[in-house]
């Protein structure tokens, strides 16, 4: 069993526990706004953000992190649905997105429906630290949208930098697993609040330049998404940032590719196309080195965590989150 395998089994009875309670904090009716948010709740993930919540929360293993956990999947399950109506993505998790499986205007207001759901579900914690949860969970709130609101941006501008990516993916995707290990990190009592914060945010940011990385070179299937769908959709990812600062040095043949990308022009083919561009120019290692870095910062970020339960439970999920290459 790899480390993948054995982090998987060490933390499978969280996320059924989390499933368990996420579904009992769905109403029944009416049913055309709780039987979709049920779908979307059921439709596969790891639960990797209230798993975090979990290792950060260990410091006090009686600490009741439970409705902070589930707050922060709830969350991450609204900017999920609303992305993909936003993406007009068809797939998620290998399943049917919720606005093609019902209708655009269900899932915007199921979405709605999630966060009062996450606020109520972290309001019922007994927590020390209630104000400063609630404050991390607004920003967090607000700053998943500003991240959505430069993706779409970005989409139509063609001056992105890889300052510019990072800071939208710091917004978008790291800010969701700081959300995570700070409120497990307060509902244990305070402790270790901005060593947690580091490590996952230097994590997400792997995490998503990994993301990227794994839309045009993972197996589709198990990947749960349509392979080069950023392409498709003319997203400014790392790797499109990257190959364009080398735009000048290309073969015509490869210009044309990237302003097809720029303009959401592309064809099947391109995406092969686009694979072995990337891989020529140095695109594809320069994102493994990237990952590479930032997931250095993040584990140096463990060492003054005193506490041996955090510190290598954290390091486990590092280490199976940035290593799945499927």
């Amino acid at each position: 069993m790899n480390t993948s395998d054995n982090f998987l089994h060490s933390t499978e009875a969280i996320g059924k526990q989390i499933e368990l309670r996420l579904q009992k904090l769905i109403p029944e009716s009416p049913k055309s706004l709780y039987d979709p948010i049920r779908y979307i709740l059921g439709s596969g993930g790891k639960h990797i953000r209230p798993v975090l919540t979990f290792l950060a929360s260990q410091s006090d293993q009686s600490a009741d992190w439970f409705p902070a956990a589930c707050a922060v999947e709830l969350l991450h399950n609204f900017t999920l649905v609303h992305d993909d109506i936003m993406d007009n993505a068809k797939s998620r998790r290998g399943n049917p997105t919720m606005h093609n499986k019902y209708d655009v205007n269900t899932a915007i207001l199921a979405g709605d429906a999630i966060i009062a759901l996450a606020e109520e579900s972290l309001a019922s914690g007994k927590y020390k630290f209630a104000s400063e949860m609630m404050s991390e969970f607004a920003f967090a709130f607000r700053s998943v949208c500003e991240g959505q609101a430069y993706d779409k941006e970005f989409e139509m501008r063609n001056d992105v930098t890889t300052e510019d990516y990072i800071r939208m993916i710091d917004l978008k995707s790291a800010k969701m697993l700081e959300l995570a290990a700070v409120l497990g990190a307060y509902s244990a009592g305070g402790e270790n609040v901005e060593l947690v914060r580091k490590f996952a945010h230097h994590t997400g940011i792997a995490f998503q330049i990994r993301d990227d990385l794994l839309d045009l070179v993972a197996d589709e299937t198990s990947f749960g998404k349509t392979q080069g769908g950023d392409i498709s959709e003319g997203k400014r990812t790392y790797l499109y940032v990257t190959a364009m600062k080398s735009f000048d040095t290309l073969e015509a043949n490869d210009q044309e590719l990237l302003l097809r990308i720029q303009a959401k022009h592309t064809i099947e083919h391109d995406i092969h196309h686009a694979i072995k561009l990337f891989t020529h120019i140095g695109v594809i290692q320069k994102a493994q080195e990237a990952i590479a870095e930032q997931t250095t910062i993040a584990k140096k970020s463990l060492e003054n965590i005193h506490n041996s339960e955090v510190r290598e439970g954290l390091s486990a999920f590092g280490e199976y989150l940035l290593g799945r290459m499927y």
